[in-house]
Order: C-alpha cells, then sequence, then structure tokens
C-alpha cells in the first residue's frame, strides 16, 4: 500500500509521454521529501511535511489533471494517487482518482477511499466506503487514546511525525488475521480484513477477534523485541498491551457506542489470562515466561512506568533499527526501569522479576 510505483512509471512506455514526465516528478519530489524527513525527523508532524512538496511537484500535478489523453495518462493517474498517501495529500489523491473515474473506473475503483485524521491515514478497499472509514477512524483514535492513558507511549509511527496507516480491505472471508506490516519505508501499517462493508463486529461469526486485533498490533506497531530472527519476546509483548488496552476500554465508565458490536472482553481479559498462566514463572524463555514478566511488571510498577521506559530507550535511539522499525531488548528495558526507580523496594521486586 501507498508505494510510490516510479517503477511503474518508468516502465510504462518507452515514449516521452507528457503524462509518465510529470507523474515522476510528483511521485519523485513526495519520495523525497519522505526520505530528507526520515534521516532526521525532529517534530515534523506529517500534516506540515504535506505542505513542504516542492511547488514544481504541484504544478507538475495539476497539469498531469489537465491533460485530455495520452500513452501513460492512466498509470501517471493511478502512480499519483499512491504516491499522494505517502504523504497524506488525500485532496491529491481523491483528484487523481476522480480524474481516473473518467478514464478507466475499474483502476479507478481499485484504488479504494481514503481518510486522513490527526493520527491515522485510512485506505480502503474491496468496496469499503469512505462511511465505513469515519466509523472505523472512530474505534481506531478511541484505542490509541487508551494507549495514550494506559500506557503514555509518545511514538507510534516508526518513523516521528508519520501517521500510522490502516490498509481495511473488504473479504468474503478472513483467511489471516490483522497484522503490523513492517516493509513499507516511511510508516507504520496494519493490514486489516474485514467481512461487513457496514461496521465492525467482534468477534465475527466464526470466532476472530477483530476487535482485540487492532489492539494487538497497535503493540506490535509500538516495539519490536529482539531481532528479525529472534524474536525476544515470543509474541508477548503485543499481547499484553492489546488485553490491557481493550479491558481499560471495556471497563470504562464512558463506553462508546461502537464498543456494543465488539464484545471482545467477554473471551479476551487480564483477568483470564493471569488465570491461563497460572503459577507461570517470569522470564524470557517462552511466551508464558514473557507474559508472566510483564504483568508481573505491570503489576509492580504499573503500565505508566512501562510505557515511560520504552519513551526513554526510544529517545536515546541506541536500539537496533530494521527498515526504521525499533527492536529493543529486555536487558535494556531491565536497566531503565531500574535506572527510573528510585523506591529499593521496588528495585529489588524488579530485578527478581528478569532472569
Amino acid at each position: 500500500m501507498f508505494s510510490t510505483l516510479l517503477v511503474l512509471l518508468a516502465t510504462v512506455a518507452s515514449a516521452p509521454d507528457r503524462s509518465i514526465q510529470l507523474g515522476e516528478t510528483y511521485a519523485q519530489a513526495i519520495a523525497e521529501v519522505n526520505a530528507k524527513h526520515a534521516r532526521k525527523p525532529g517534530t515534523t508532524l506529517e500534516s506540515e511535511l504535506a505542505e513542504r512538496l516542492p511547488k514544481k511537484a504541484t504544478l507538475a500535478f495539476e497539469k498531469l489533471i489537465e491533460i485530455k489523453a495520452d500513452g501513460g495518462l492512466v498509470e501517471a493517474l493511478e502512480a499519483c494517487a499512491r504516491a499522494a498517501l505517502d504523504l497524506d495529500r488525500v485532496d491529491d489523491f481523491n483528484t487523481a482518482r476522480n480524474r481516473l473515474l473518467e478514464l478507466d473506473a475499474s483502476r479507478a475503483e481499485a484504488l479504494g477511499v481514503a481518510l486522513s485524521r490527526e493520527r491515522i491515514l485510512l485506505l480502503g478497499e474491496g468496496g469499503l466506503s469512505v462511511s465505513y472509514l469515519e466509523h472505523f477512524a472512530l474505534i481506531t483514535e478511541d484505542v490509541l487514546a487508551a494507549y495514550d492513558e494506559v500506557f503514555g507511549f509518545k511514538e507510534f509511527s516508526k518513523v516521528a511525525g508519520k501517521k500510522l496507516r490502516v490498509r481495511l480491505h473488504l473479504e468474503e472471508a478472513i483467511k489471516s488475521p490483522p497484522h503490523f506490516a513492517p516493509q513499507f519505508p516511511f510508516h507504520s501499517e496494519i493490514d486489516f480484513p474485514v467481512i461487513d462493508a457496514q461496521t465492525l463486529n467482534s468477534p465475527t461469526p466464526k470466532g476472530q477477534f477483530m476487535f482485540y486485533g487492532l489492539c494487538h498490533e497497535l503493540g506490535h506497531v509500538i516495539a519490536m523485541w529482539g531481532s528479525q530472527s529472534n524474536q525476544e519476546d515470543h509474541h508477548a509483548w503485543a499481547h499484553y498491551t492489546g488485553l490491557v488496552v481493550l479491558e481499560h476500554i471495556a471497563t470504562s465508565k464512558r463506553k462508546p457506542k461502537w464498543l456494543s458490536h465488539c464484545r471482545d472482553f467477554q473471551w479476551r481479559s487480564v483477568e483470564k489470562e493471569l488465570s491461563r498462566l497460572g503459577d507461570a514463572k517470569p522470564g524470557t524463555g517462552d511466551r508464558d515466561a514473557v507474559l508472566a514478566l510483564l504483568f508481573g511488571l505491570h503489576d509492580a510498577l504499573g503500565p505508566q512506568a512501562i510505557g515511560e521506559a520504552v519513551n526513554i530507550m526510544d529517545e536515546a535511539d541506541k536500539r537496533l533499527r530494521i527498515n526504521h522499525v525499533r527492536y529493543y531488548s529486555f536487558r535494556e528495558l531491565e536497566t531503565t526501569l531500574l535506572a527510573s526507580t528510585k523506591a529499593k523496594k521496588l528495585k529489588k521486586r524488579v530485578s527478581a522479576l528478569f532472569p
């Protein structure tokens, strides 16, 4: 999703069609703005980045829209629409898509629809409507707000300042669960299949916990552990954060209206998970050991302390990064927690939890 498709533009035709040239100018400029930002993000937000697109690129886009027809126009419009979403320029996306509708409706519809909010950018494919994206945006914003309240993580995107992307696609059946897609160069993205074009119902008739899945995948977006070849957390971190956030929303006094369709808490909760863990000993040897460790830290220090430790590690920026994705270690987490914990009794409890 959201790739600039510069290769497509370059290989559409051997003849130097005007539309191809204009499309390349626009898409390349977006790639350059993103690359420059990724090298030194600072505190710049993507909404500000979108305004920094060079005039040459915006003029090229305007000229492209005005072209009546040439050999590469359809491909150029398609590529520019996708490139626009790389920089949160949803108005450009809609303009290119509307122009493409006049030339090739099927390719325009295949692009899907997009919606931008303060912290997220949603793409809906497979026939999803903007109204569905608005519905899903409410859920995602509430989940992010819960993460803020419970943990206080400062950064959700692997490249600071960039909005989180969620690619929603309508399917006849959910064959694979929602998942964090780390391959995109300049933003964090969650791939999210749905089977109902009207509302998110969770669990599904087949027992798939989609609301929990969203809470869970955001945990992966925030932090990965170990390395690509060695998942030090054994996939426990996102399960821990997902359950805690799900429970926070489900037990809040002011329950959002959409929660009546998302009943995951009846089957997924911290209490149920702790009961399942039983006497599992904290450690890092397997998934249950890591879960016991995380819930132990949660009980000893509270989730805000865990969130602050991740923030400190993130600011230090000394960890492994793969394609900008942050990979932490439990040894680093232990050191950070001990350094930020003042009470001696708490320090002993923390030390006892780690192997």
